[in-house]
């Protein structure tokens, strides 16, 4: 006959406990983690999301409500905003973020504007395939920078705001300082 101690049945206890539990981080919602997630530079940066863009900002990350005020903007893909403003933007160091399908035709048309050439030294274009969804530019020197974010399907919102983050950094990591 086995006999049972309590450590026996305390561990027992703890493995169905633990089993129990086991699947439950697959219950969270997106919101639910981006909330719990912090950034190194998306945590101190002013961010302007147009109406248009479907992303939900946690309340950890400062979020205003005109272009002016902010050092990053999320705009669609499809924007009204012209190859002009997006550049007076740039020049005052605010980094530019589109997202959507067509987040690339859009920076690279602006890319390929006069307003963009007149002001930045610009050494061509290329497209990437496949083609993404969430393009972050920015101005550094006389020239500007991409990140270039694909997802197989559509990003979550944690996606985003990670990319975002890391897109952060290196802008600050290749921006000259002084």
């Amino acid at each position: 006959m086995q006999h049972y101690t309590r450590r026996d049945a305390l561990r027992a206890c703890g493995i169905a406990a633990l089993s129990s539990l086991a699947g439950c981080s697959a219950l969270q919602t997106d919101d639910q983690d981006t909330a719990q997630s912090t950034y190194e530079r998306l945590d101190v940066t002013p961010v302007y999301v147009a109406e248009e863009v479907d992303l939900s900002m946690p309340a950890a990350i400062e979020t205003v409500n005109a272009p002016h005020n902010a050092d990053l903007l999320v705009l669609p893909d499809e924007t009204d905003t012209d190859a002009e403003q997006a550049v007076e933007w740039l020049v005052d160091d605010r980094v530019l973020a589109l997202l959507g399908e067509k987040a690339e035709a859009t920076w690279l048309s602006w890319v390929q504007s006069d307003a963009f050439n007149d002001v930045f030294d610009t050494q061509g274009y290329s497209e990437s395939e496949p083609a993404p969804s969430l393009v972050v530019g920015a101005k550094v020197g006389l020239r500007t920078t991409t990140s270039r974010y694909s997802w197989g399907g559509e990003p979550t919102t944690r996606d985003v705001l990670e990319a975002l983050d890391e897109s952060l950094v290196a802008i600050e990591k290749r921006t000259p300082t002084g």
